[in-house]
């Protein structure tokens, strides 16, 4: 669809350079791929003395890049600024759902190998203050831009699953009494993208966005089973995740 208005804003180009959208809103989906530096989990097992005593467990590693999708809405603002340059300030909130999986490792003398395999359901609100800068063109129907903001993520995980596969646990969940966690993080992100104008008031838009998320602390619950030994509660620390997206939405400009 951009493809075809684009064919038809360059043939009717009139040479009068792009207008400024002043209060404009729009609404935006897409989707991409998310990863985490790393993720640490955090615990002791309370063996007994004659087991060797407490275990303490910190166990390392890194997430798949795993599928994300997202939908959310903007308000802003824009003017002119020139004949070459249109800033406008805005608040975007989306939400942003996919699943992050990783393979996590526990040295220790105690075992000659102490491994997990953990996924967390991510279900995340992202709210942000932006600036973007839009630049003219000779055609009307087309506006290139990019754009930058900061603001806060709510990470929220329901469901976590912590399965111990070397030595091989069958069955346990390492966080069954407490499977969910949220927290928040400082998020950043930049994009870049189009305008393709549909009329005087409403707009098309496509764009690519990078969405970074500083580490943020979850705390799940302990292993509690009949079969196993006890826990603490289990923290683990996502270290600054990264997401890629390509997006796109509708807009309308009053």
């Amino acid at each position: 669809m951009l493809l075809a208005l684009s064919s038809t804003a360059l043939a009717g180009d009139i040479g009068g350079g792009t207008p400024a959208r002043g209060v404009y809103v729009g609404l935006f989906g897409g989707g991409g791929s998310g990863s985490t530096g790393s993720i640490t989990q955090s615990g002791t097992a309370f063996f007994t003395e004659a087991a060797g005593g407490p275990l303490s467990v910190r166990a390392n590693g890194r997430s798949d890049s795993s599928g994300v999708g997202l939908v959310g809405l903007q308000v802003g603002h824009e003017w002119s600024y020139g004949s070459n340059l249109m800033p406008a300030l805005e608040i975007e909130g989306f939400y942003l759902a996919g699943k992050q999986r990783a393979a996590l490792n526990n040295p220790t003398n105690r075992l000659p190998e102490h491994k997990f395999d953990d996924t967390f359901p991510m279900n995340n609100a992202v709210l942000l203050a932006n600036v973007v800068l839009s630049f003219p063109t000779s055609y009307q129907t087309i506006t290139p831009y990019i754009g930058g903001g900061i603001g806060a993520a709510r990470i929220s995980i329901k469901g976590a699953d912590s399965t111990q596969t070397h030595p091989l646990e069958v069955g346990i969940n390492h966080f069954n009494s407490g499977a969910n966690s949220s927290s928040w993080g400082f998020a950043a992100q930049a994009k870049a993208g189009v305008r393709v104008a549909l009329g005087s008031n409403a707009y098309v838009f496509a764009e690519y966005r990078y969405l970074f998320v500083d580490t943020t602390d979850q705390t799940f619950g302990s292993t509690v089973y009949p079969t196993h030994v006890a826990t603490t509660n289990w923290a683990v620390r996502f270290n600054d995740m990264s997401h890629q997206l390509a997006v796109g939405g509708i807009g309308f400009r009053f």
